[in-house]
Formats: structure tokens, sequence, C-alpha cells
């Protein structure tokens, strides 16, 4: 029995309309995995959990690429069973989940949508409802519809290719800089925002064992505080709407950020959001960086999220000749991701960040010229992504394109196989 039209239109509505939630869901997770990483950890810490930080990198890779890969193959009606399936199991976790966040609100968005797309916890148990009941529907529609963009037989190549993507994209961002920045301050952006009298009119509000509290900037707690928000006083900016601020102290606790970025020329800011998880062994290639920036007049600083006696250890541990300041570390993270990583500034605003582990160590140590030097320490961003965007997409097309053609020569492969067996036997 021909199925009827306006059940084939539904179908297909419903596996572009939810594949693409959970595409979007996985992809920015998976783009910014460090993000994720953050995320989860926040969770664990209202749940009082504590788990190595390797442990939640494969958590957080597994489950952006489970959504990434399920939602693409529901949406191009591959593994008819099998995408629908896996995805209300993963609704059937991310349900009374956000139920929860709703009612107890813990945490101020649950990250299913990372930086890109914000929204209250509310709307998040709401939207999965809705997802919840499309998937309903297409448990007992979709394996129905026969049409798909793939045959069967080769849907195998559809998902590993996916896969791949998704692994690629992933460990890029982890291990260099996500390739799709939507955090405060994306590449053009000012690092600090034009002062005015309201720039310090507003208070950060930290979360300690279940009790909120704010601090004004030059009395921030120690790293036991969980950053959750900023509070613009009566009368002052959102900072949301300035986009960009940032407070650097010096070991005495005074506001030296006027003065570390002037606003002028190149500079190059050392990130680390969280010294004790940095070895030492990034000292070595850290001051080599230093020396040869100092030697072609490129200011160099250390941004560090600890305190001033946390300062002074780094300093110490790390044989610093370079000046370091005290950030909050919430904010470093928000500039850039990874444990080391350095970050160029052209006339006050972002030009690049990368990880430090990323870089050619020869190149660092013993550079051809100073524009060899600076390219070393540009990350490839966006572009990484075009180029592996077309790679994968082209690859996608072809196999679409040609695959009667693979098909009939699987068969012509399979029918000689089958020869030789019976010949044999």
């Amino acid at each position: 029995m021909e199925t009827p039209m306006w059940k084939r239109i539904s179908v297909w509505m419903l596996r572009l309309c939810v594949g693409a939630v959970f595409i979007m869901s996985g992809l920015v997770k998976m783009v910014d995995l460090w993000g994720f990483v953050f995320k989860i950890e926040e969770y664990l810490a209202v749940w009082q959990l504590v788990q190595p930080r390797t442990i939640v990198f494969m958590v957080a890779m597994f489950v952006s690429g489970y959504e990434f890969v399920l939602g693409t193959l529901l949406a191009m009606g591959c593994y008819k069973r099998v995408a629908p399936w896996g995805l209300m199991l993963t609704m059937a976790v991310m349900l009374p989940l956000t139920a929860y966040l709703w009612v107890a609100d813990p945490v101020s968005d649950c990250g299913c949508f990372g930086d890109f797309w914000k929204i209250s916890n509310a709307a998040t148990f709401w939207k999965n409802v809705a997802i919840t009941v499309a998937l309903g529907v297409l448990l007992k529609w979709n394996a129905g519809l026969k049409e798909s963009l793939f045959n069967p037989a080769i849907q195998w190549m559809v998902g590993a290719w996916i896969s791949l993507y998704a692994i690629i994209v992933g460990l890029y961002g982890y291990n260099a800089q996500p390739m799709l920045d939507f955090r405060a301050f994306p590449v053009g952006a000012p690092l600090v925002a034009e002062a005015n009298e309201e720039d310090d009119n507003f208070t950060l509000l930290y979360e300690k064992d279940g009790v909120r509290k704010e601090f004004p900037l030059e009395a921030l707690p120690d790293s036991t505080w969980i950053f959750v928000d900023r509070v613009p006083l009566s009368g002052g900016d959102n900072y949301e709407e300035k986009g960009g601020d940032f407070a650097m102290f010096d070991e005495d606790g005074n506001d030296v950020t006027s003065e570390v970025v002037d606003g002028e020329g190149m500079q190059l800011l050392l990130v680390v959001p969280e010294p004790r998880r940095a070895g030492v062994t990034f000292s070595y290639v850290v001051n080599e960086v230093y020396e040869y920036a100092d030697s072609i007049g490129i200011p160099f600083a250390a941004l560090l999220g600890t305190d001033a006696d946390g300062v002074l250890r780094w300093k110490d541990n790390a044989m610093a000749d370079y000046p370091c300041y005290s950030v909050d570390d919430t904010q470093l993270k928000e500039l850039s991701r990874g444990n080391v990583s350095l970050v160029i500034l052209n006339d006050g605003k972002v030009e690049s960040k990368t990880t430090l582990s990323s870089m050619n160590s020869d190149v660092i140590e013993s550079p051809e010229s100073s524009d060899a030097f600076i390219l070393e320490l540009t990350g490839h961003g966006k572009r990484w992504f075009t180029a592996i965007n077309v790679i994968f997409g082209g690859a996608l097309l072809l196999l679409y394109l040609f695959q009667g053609i693979i098909l009939a020569i699987r068969a012509k492969i399979r029918r000689r196989y089958r020869r030789k067996e019976a010949k044999n036997s």
C-alpha cells in the first residue's frame, strides 16, 4: 500500500526539524568541546561530584558526536529505526534532567546549544517535550517510509564519514581552538570596552555550596567560588551590550587593565585560566616566545586565573621574567580555550588565539623571521572550518550522486565472490 502524501510530507518534515535540532546541538558543543567540558563540570560541581577531566572530555566528545551523527542520519532518512530510537534514548535522559533544571534552577542554562544560543531552563524543558513528541511519531511512522537520501546498503559509509567529521572538528577545537567562536571575545572584537564613567558599574555574582553572593571587581573570591554572572548596578551598562570587558590586577590588587592593553600595535597575551592544571613543561617554550617577542619589540604579558599568591607561585615555577597579572578565570576561559594559550592583540582587538601545545616548538625556538614567528602563533579558525566542510560535504554529495555506480560495483563484486565460492565448493 502506497504511503499517503500527507504522511510522507509529515515524516520528512519531522526528520528535518528534529534532525536539525540535534545537528545544531551536537555541532556547537562539538566545535567548542572545552565549553561543553566546563558545562559538564558545572553540573558535577552542583551535585558535588568530581571526575578527572580526561573522563569529562571523553563524555563531552561522545555526547556531542552522538547527537550530531544521529541527528544527521535522521535528517537524511538513514537508519530509519536506529536513528529515532537512539535520539529517544537521549531524550529519556534529557527530559527529566531539564525538568529538574527548570524546578531547582541549579545552573543558569542547560548548555544544550553551548555559547551559540542560551535559552532559559523553562524553554529548554518545553523544547525537549516537543522533540520527544516528534520522536514518538517518528518511531511509529519513520520505518514505514522507505524514502531516503542514501540506499541502505551504503548507509554505513555515510555514518562513518559523518563520525570522522565529528572527531576531526572536536579534536581540533580541543587541541587548538574552536573553529567557530560564539564567545564574548571572538577574533576582531575589542578585549576591553571603551572607557566611560560607568565601566565599573557592575559586580560579579559567584556561587558556593548553593549560596550566591556578589563581589566587587577589587575583591574577588578564591577559586572555590564558581562564577555565575555579571550584575549591573543601578544605571550601569549591561556587560553583553558593551561587547567586551576585562579586569586585570597586579600583585597589590590594583586594576592595571588600561596599562596592559594600551590599544596600540601588537601585543602577546599568555592565557592560563587554571594554573594548577598547566604543567611546568610549558615554561621553556613560553620563555622562548617571550624572549623572541621582546627582541622584536612586541609586548608580552601573562594573564593567570588565580590570586596574587598564585601569580607568585607561577613566577617561581615557570621562572617568568615577563609581567604576570591576575584575571577572573571565567573571563580567561571566555577569551581563549585550552590550559595554556596565546592571544594576539592588534590595536586592542583580538587578532588570533591558539593553544601553545598546537604550535611547532622548532619554529618558535628558532624562527626564520618575525613573520614566520607570528604566523606560527596564529590559529586557522574559520579557514579550516570552511575547508573541512567543503571536503566532507563534497564527498557526501559525490556519494549521493554516484551511489548507483557504487551499488552496481558492489553487486558485481558480490556475484563474482559467490561464483568463486560455488566453484570451490
